[in-house]
């Protein structure tokens, strides 16, 4: 820290520039901590001149000891990012640049780009309240300073009056960055277009793990989107990083084995030195036995035999020794081929490796436009199931006009019955018997038919229903997070489509019930009917059998008349009360079959409500777009009015700033001036 003051000084004094107190008080008060060969600087809140700036710039450009420089709220302006940006540059220690606060502006935007290019130290940049982005062609310099940095990992832009076109730029150059983790964009104006533009930059860009967009009215979809490509990138960097361990833990154990093979290597190396050395002696001393023998054989020719035994057993132990010497060098070899197929297996196994990473991040590529392809198809399926809705509505309609066409000629069917029964009866008793189980054939038989179209009917209602409840369900399913209103007026629609089909349901029962207990009367009619019949039938057998005895019965006979026909008058009473009775039931069906129509208009009623609602719910949702734009329109305006009353003061503090540097220099010059500092 002293010898970064000592250069601060120095400098100050070869460029004639006066230091400022603050900043030598704060580079006395800055201490790091002991043992460690790094610090920060923290300057923050002290106002630098532009001279001071230019002193700083120079003087961090060498610096090998500050890792965060902290900057904050120092009134910088852009001649003096312009000067600092310059010097660091050439910085190599520098890893936090904290600029928060120091109304940044186009060239100061410029400067920053430039130092982006060269600086391939810094990891986090902070910019937060500064106005990078009010002159867009500046912004596009910082942006293309930001695609060619290959090291920054954390960039603060809050409150940067970035627009749409300033975003567009940025995701521009997030496109071919390969470094950014973290991006803070919060409360600034990027839009609609903006997000577009960051959404796109992420098909692209498989580095950024975190956006902060808070603030800056990009619709939900697009936030959702963004979040979604962010999770896909944090899964491939966590997928990355599994590959990066494992490819250093494979290259660990590769170099282990290396170093063992190689250790093995030199035992073996060791061990053949060793016998090469004992052969070596062994040499030496066959030799020296040679010589010995020659001597001996010159000495003693007599024990020419013994020594030529001697010798043969020698040389055959030397050529044991050449032979294990063979073996030997024959061992080496094999271990060297070993050792040379091994670096080719573990080279081998190391390119299957890369294969499997490239074929692994070609299959996640792969995977996100089958995603994409499979959204697209899933919307078309969605406008497909809507259009066999529509449709299956429009056969339900038709279908409910049949059945209210075949009640209508159930009606006249019974009705012509009737006027047969009428025409039937005035014939004679036998005819309207005869008539009379014509006509309960004929009504069966209609009513039968009757209910069996309206049977087949119900079923074929029912299961288009049901088809159009589960074509409604994956509607709903696929639409819930884009339409949840419209899903709940659907759901209420089923709701009550399904309690009217149930009432319906109930009614048809109540009715089944009612006519299987009129068809039961009519049976016990019949019986009673036949009944009578068969005692007619034996009053005649007996009239006829006693004829002879005409006379006496006769008073019988006329009381049997007189009660036939009493039964004959109850008989009709009950026909013609029975009739009453399956009129009134009529009556009363087609009463509830009225009711049953006015179910089914207040259906149709209410769905009409229901579209008149959605499209009143869209209406007003147009309404309120308008308006949310004419409000952003007029915050937008009152940004720019922000920023315009922003410089406006800026220009007057850099005024009252270079009037109190004029007064002080003025002061200094003059022998009578006042002994305070700026």
């Amino acid at each position: 820290m002293d010898e970064f003051k000592a250069t601060y000084l120095r400098l100050c004094k070869d460029n004639h520039v006066e230091p400022q107190d603050s900043v030598v008080e704060l580079l006395r008060s800055c201490k790091h901590s002991p043992g460690s060969t790094r610090s920060r600087l923290d300057l923050s809140t002290t106002s630098l001149s532009t001279e001071t700036c230019a002193v700083l710039g120079k003087a961090l450009s060498a610096d090998r000891l500050f890792v965060e420089v902290k900057l904050a709220d120092c009134m910088i302006g852009d001649e003096g990012v312009k000067l600092l940006a310059y010097g660091m540059s050439s910085n190599v220690a520098t890893k936090t640049l904290d600029l928060k606060g120091n109304n940044i502006r186009g060239a100061g935007a410029e400067a920053l780009g430039k130092m982006m290019r060269h600086n391939h130290t810094l990891k986090s940049l902070v910019l937060e309240w500064n106005s990078l982005g009010m002159w867009e062609n500046s912004f596009a310099a910082f942006a293309e300073g930001i695609a060619s940095n290959n090291t920054l990992e954390l960039l603060d832009l809050r409150n940067n009056q970035i627009g749409h076109d300033s975003a567009g730029e940025l995701g521009v150059a997030l496109q071919r960055n390969t470094t950014l983790k973290h991006i803070d964009l919060r409360w600034n104006n990027c839009g609609l277009l903006g997000g577009r533009a960051l959404l796109t930059s992420l098909q692209h860009n498989r580095s950024l793990t975190r956006i902060d967009m808070a603030g800056n009215n990009i619709p939900q979809d697009i936030v959702k989107a963004i979040e979604v490509a962010l999770a896909s990138n944090e899964d491939r960097e966590s997928v990355t990083n599994q590959h990066k361990t494992r490819q250093e833990i494979l290259s660990r154990e590769i170099r282990q084995l290396k170093n063992e093979k190689r250790q093995q290597v030199s035992d073996l190396m060791d061990r053949l030195d060793h016998q090469q050395d004992s052969m070596g002696r062994s040499n030496r001393n066959t030799s020296y036995r040679i010589g010995q023998l020659q001597e001996a054989l010159e000495e003693r020719k007599t024990a020419f035999k013994s020594i030529a035994a001697k010798l043969s057993m020698t040389e055959a132990s030397n050529a044991l020794a050449e032979q294990k010497a063979r073996e030997l060098a024959d061992l080496v070899e094999r271990v060297r081929q070993d050792n040379s197929e091994m670096v080719v297996k573990h080279q081998e196994e190391l390119r299957l490796e890369r294969d499997e990473k490239h074929s692994s991040e070609n299959k996640l590529i792969k995977e996100l436009s089958d995603t994409q392809d499979r959204n697209m198809k899933l919307e078309n399926r969605v406008d497909e199931l809507e259009r066999k809705c529509q449709q299956q509505q429009e056969q339900i309609y038709e279908l409910k006009e049949d059945i209210t066409e075949k009640n209508a000629e159930m009606k006249v069917k019974a009705t012509q019955a009737d006027e047969k029964i009428s025409v039937e009866k005035q014939k004679s008793k036998e005819a309207l018997r005869e008539a009379q189980q014509k006509h309960e054939k004929e009504l069966q038989r209609v009513r039968e038919d009757a209910e069996d179209t309206e049977k087949a009917l119900k079923d074929r209602i029912q299961k288009l229903e049901h088809h159009r409840l589960n074509l409604e369900e994956e509607v709903s399913r696929i639409k819930a997070i884009q339409l949840s209103e419209r899903m709940g007026h659907e759901e209420n629609l089923l709701q009550t489509k399904q309690r009217v089909k149930e009432e319906e349901l109930q009614r048809s029962k109540h009715l089944e019930d009612k006519i299987r207990m009129l068809q039961n009367a009519k049976d016990d009619l019949q019986q009673h009917n036949s009944q009578q019949s068969q005692v007619v039938a034996e009053f005649q057998s007996k009239y006829s059998n006693a004829t002879l005895e005409v006379e006496s019965l006769k008073r019988k006979l006329e009381d049997l008349n007189l009660e036939l026909s009493g039964k004959s008058n109850e008989t009709i009473a009950e026909v013609n009360k029975v009739k009453l009775n399956y009129q009134k039931q009529i009556s009363r069906m087609e009463s509830d079959l009225q009711e049953v129509e006015d179910l089914r208009e207040k259906c149709t009623r209410l769905e009409k409500q229901m579209l008149e609602q959605s499209k009143q719910h869209r209406e007003t949702l147009a309404a309120r777009e308008s308006e949310l734009s004419v409000l952003s329109e007029k915050l937008r305006m009152k940004e720019a009015e922000m920023a315009r009353i922003r410089e406006d003061e800026a220009q007057r503090v850099n005024m009252l700033q270079s009037a109190i540097m004029s007064y002080v220099s003025s002061s200094r010059a003059s022998p009578s001036a006042s002994p305070y500092k700026s």
